[in-house]
């Protein structure tokens, strides 16, 4: 025995001393080639010692090259070392797990390989390809397309048919997670008219098979994955396990489970033989399995699996102490957590369902931390969106079981989380760097957004004119967006070291707190909408009561409600609301009191959702009226000052937000396209509009001709407000949201490049308040892009404005805002005396005329000036009536 321990002994020294003497040797090698101011040899040395032993815990061999490189590559010899360091260093990061790190090196090595020009070297396989790969599984799709379609088009110029074929091939996979199946397949049929090889087809039609699938195309599924199958003469397991696996889907469609379980397993079992058994691809096969299970009601299993899977990708992570430092972003993480919580909601333990739904929000915002797009960040909050609701709906059943407010609380905390985040996260990340303003890192980041919103507004423009549209004209556009992401990427990665504390992280917990602290005064009430698929949620909160949830249904007769409500103010001059006065006032009163359960305080923030952004509230009735005088019905405007927020952490961020202005000067553009220049309507009182506002309050005038977006761009930024009045357009499907110029149109595309610290902005046209509806964000308007931008308040239209309704209005408006400076006091009020105004005639005092314009932005304050002011009169009074009384006694001793 003894013997034995000796010699187990002598082999661990000679073990450690052999380790000791490799770490030495490689110590000094590389302290030599620093010496000999080595550099490539340096970079080389490192990737070598690496390979002996490609490990997790030996990546931090090539994470210390980049920070002891002790200069900038001088020859293309040095910077193809480098270029190689950065591509096998993203490589192994993407197969150890690390896609996010893995994606910053892909990119340096594509910035890389651009600055020094490299030649010779196949940069589309080794890391652009990859790169989309990466871009896709986080599921910034938008990235992705991009990438290949340069890929492409670089395969095409170089004839290169294998190329072409995997990125046409990758395409589809791109188009596929954005839901455009059918586009996705013809980039498939692309790729087979260029093969001939069997193996090469076997790939694709395991892709086409899968496209059908996702279409619920079963036959045309089972179809390509028999030929896929057939042609596989490789006995490629990866393609196998792909066959197996939509042979799994397509029995679990047609509820042949105990088939799908077993090709599921045979899928698992290829998976672990050719990717290990603790890869992704691994954990994506048992989530099918947990699935299969849960159709069975086989819950245990189910949730077995799905942890097992979970196992793979966090080794570190224990349900019973969920230690969520160790997450990362990966969508197959955050799909195993959504389907425990569905597993625990069905068996009633909600508790513990809201807990995993809560995991799975964790790792979308790693998600959206990757992200550069607008749109794949917009994508990401209609799956938000979904998670949002069910945790209200379960949040609301513990309510009912415990009658513990604390569920309502958190209900609220999951409407929040969907509110507008994307907007949200721009505004405060906006504040933050601010106070960082003149860090040239910050200006370069400043000029490279502004530059790929114009690339963004161009590529859009383009697309419009369909198949007119110039391709290679597309092509260098794209070439030139893709070269501006690539770099704001970089800058990325730069501020995220440079600033490791600068994030946008709320803390859930305490803002309802926050919320009555600072935000609401005794006399204010918040109002959050919430628009479910079944139901629309109404949170009412208040100073010094509770906070509380009210559900209403959402059946086709409400919707139908309030789809009838809007139609009223779709015709340009009102005639439909003017025509069907009853049908107004019914529907008015009835969606009042559907929405507010008890009577309004007599101020509201008001937090719209949905198809309810665009509701008029001020126009809604109080009462139900006999009358048909439209200025004198009960509208909830003559009771109720509304002042609307994207959302509650809004609200709370514009506090936060400190004028920079020491003037109150306001700067105007008035275009008036007089004789329908460039085709547009003249605009017949917008000069008066502008007179009027000149009389009232101080400012510099960009009227006709020199209402130009130049003029706009380069002297909004002096000014604390800006009045817009001229054409708008809410945009559609097919084209965005849009506002005139007198030379040019403002895209909303370009807007999000904007950098603008403007107090009030004035959108004095029609339609800037309403745009497409994003599930999760809300409508994408020309008020919201404003916003993003880092305009703090805005003044807004829900439809069509007449000009001379709108030219009243606004002079009213300035006027009082001069006395008051308080903003959504200065409009409510306006509007009321427009109602009272005995010049206008009854029907022009339809609310169409008045009711489109809405605030967002500060909370309701109290009107300083008009305090003062009232202080003023009232010593006034005190001092009048001290003298009569004082004349009098006078009077009487005499």
């Amino acid at each position: 025995m003894l013997k034995k321990w000796m010699f187990l002994s002598l082999i661990l020294i000679s073990f450690l001393t052999v380790a000791q003497t490799s770490t030495d040797y490689f110590k000094i090698l590389k302290d030599s080639l620093k010496q000999q101011n080595n550099f490539s040899e340096y970079i080389y040395a490192h990737l070598d010692e690496f390979v002996k032993k490609p490990t997790t815990e030996n990546l931090n061999i090539l994470k210390t090259v980049e920070n002891s490189l002790w200069r900038n590559p001088k020859t293309t010899i040095e910077a193809t070392a480098l270029l190689y360091y950065y591509v096998n260093y993203a490589y192994y990061l993407k197969k150890m797990g690390f896609i996010n790190e893995s994606v910053i090196h892909y990119e340096k090595a594509y910035n890389c390989y651009k600055k020094n020009k490299i030649p010779n070297y196949d940069i589309v396989e080794y890391c652009l390809k990859p790169l989309a790969n990466n871009y896709t599984r986080l599921g910034d799709a938008d990235r992705a397309e991009d990438i290949l379609k340069i890929y492409i088009e670089q395969a095409q110029k170089n004839k290169n048919k294998k190329h072409l074929v995997s990125g046409y091939s990758n395409l589809s996979i791109v188009l596929r997670t954005k839901g455009e199946i059918f586009k996705a397949n013809k980039y498939l049929d692309l790729a087979l008219e260029l093969t001939n090889s069997k193996q090469s087809k076997s790939f694709i039609y395991s892709n086409i098979a899968i496209n059908y699938l996702l279409i619920n195309d079963l036959k045309n599924a089972e179809k390509y994955v028999s030929l896929s199958s057939k042609l596989n003469v490789e006995n490629d397991l990866k393609i196998t396990v792909k066959n197996e696996t939509t042979l799994g889907r397509y029995f679990f469609e047609k509820n042949k489970l105990d088939k799908a379980l077993h090709h599921f397993e045979k899928g698992f079992k290829n998976a672990k033989t050719i990717f290990g058994k603790n890869d992704r691809e691994v954990a994506k096969v048992m989530l099918q399995i947990a699935e299969v299970y849960k159709r069975q009601n086989n819950y245990d299993q189910s949730l077995f699996w799905y942890q097992q899977s979970i196992s793979i990708l966090l080794p570190k992570y224990s349900p019973k102490n969920p230690n969520t430092s160790f997450f990362y972003p990966e969508n197959t993480l955050k799909e195993a957590f959504d389907a425990r919580s569905i597993i625990f909601s069905e068996i009633g333990d909600y508790e513990s369902a809201i807990k995993n739904y809560e995991l799975a929000f964790l790792i979308e915002n790693e998600l959206r931390a990757t992200y550069l797009t607008q749109n794949s960040k917009l994508l990401q909050q209609q799956e938000n969106r979904d998670r949002s609701e069910k945790c209200i709906e379960l949040c609301n059943k513990l309510y009912i079981e415990t009658n513990e407010v604390k569920w309502i609380e958190k209900a609220f905390e999951f409407a929040e989380k969907t509110k507008s985040a994307v907007l949200l996260e721009a505004k405060e990340l906006a504040m933050e760097k601010t106070l960082l303003k003149n860090d040239s890192i910050f200006i370069k980041e400043k000029n490279t957004l502004f530059e790929k919103a114009q690339l963004n507004k161009s590529i859009a423009l383009e697309e419009l004119k369909g198949e007119n549209a110039n391709i290679n004209e597309l092509s260098k556009l794209t070439l030139k967006r893709d070269e501006a992401f690539n770099e704001l990427q970089l800058i990325k990665e730069q501020i995220r070291i440079k600033y490791p504390n600068l994030s946008t992280q709320n803390n859930d917990e305490t803002l309802l707190i926050e919320l009555k602290e600072k935000l609401i005064k005794n006399n204010e009430l918040i109002i959050e909408f919430f628009d479910g698929t079944n139901n629309i949620y109404v949170f009412s909160i208040s100073k010094n009561e509770p906070i509380k949830l009210h559900t209403i249904p959402k059946s086709e007769k409400l919707i139908n409600e309030i789809n009838h409500f809007l139609s009223f103010f779709e015709d340009s001059r009102g005639v439909k609301l003017q025509n069907n006065i009853q049908q107004y006032k019914l529907l008015g009163y009835q969606l009042f009191r559907k929405f507010f359960k008890a009577e309004p305080y007599k101020n509201v923030i008001l937090i719209p959702d949905g198809l309810l952004s665009f509701i008029p509230f001020d126009a809604l009735l109080t009462k139900e009226t006999e009358d048909v005088n439209f200025g004198s019905l009960p509208y909830l405007i003559k009771s109720t000052t509304i002042n609307y927020s994207y959302s509650a952490k809004i609200a709370l961020q514009n506090l936060k937000t400190a004028d920079k202005f020491t003037n109150d000067k306001i700067l105007g553009f008035f275009p008036i396209f007089e004789h329908n220049y460039r085709g547009l309507t003249e605009l017949d009182f917008t000069l008066k509009e502008a007179s009027n506002i000149k009389n009232v309050i101080n400012g510099d005038f960009f009227i006709k001709s020199n209402a130009t977006k130049n003029n706009f761009l380069q002297n909004s930024h002096l000014y604390p407000i800006v009045h817009l009045s001229t054409h708008a357009l809410a945009g559609d499907n097919y084209s965005p949201p849009s506002i005139e110029f007198y030379d040019e149109t403002l895209y909303l595309p370009e807007i999000y490049g904007y950098n603008l610290q403007t107090n009030l902005l004035v959108l004095s046209a029609c339609e800037t308040g309403v745009g497409t509806l994003r599930r999760g964000e809300g409508a994408i308007s020309m008020a919201r892009a404003f916003s993003y931008a880092g305009v703090k308040s805005l003044i807004v239209s829900l439809w069509k404005v007449n000009d001379k309704a709108t030219e009243i209005l606004m002079t009213d408006f300035y006027k009082k805002y001069k006395k008051s400076e308080n903003k959504s006091a200065s409009l409510h009020n306006a509007k009321l005396e427009y109602l009272k105004n005995d010049e206008i005639s009854s029907l022009k005092k339809s609310p169409y005329y008045w009711a489109s314009f809405v605030y967002f932005g500060d909370s309701i304050v109290d009107d300083k000036k008009t305090f003062y002011i009232e202080w003023l009169v009232l010593i006034g009074i005190i001092f009048a009536i001290g003298y009569f009384l004082l004349k009098k006694s006078r009077f009487d001793s005499k």
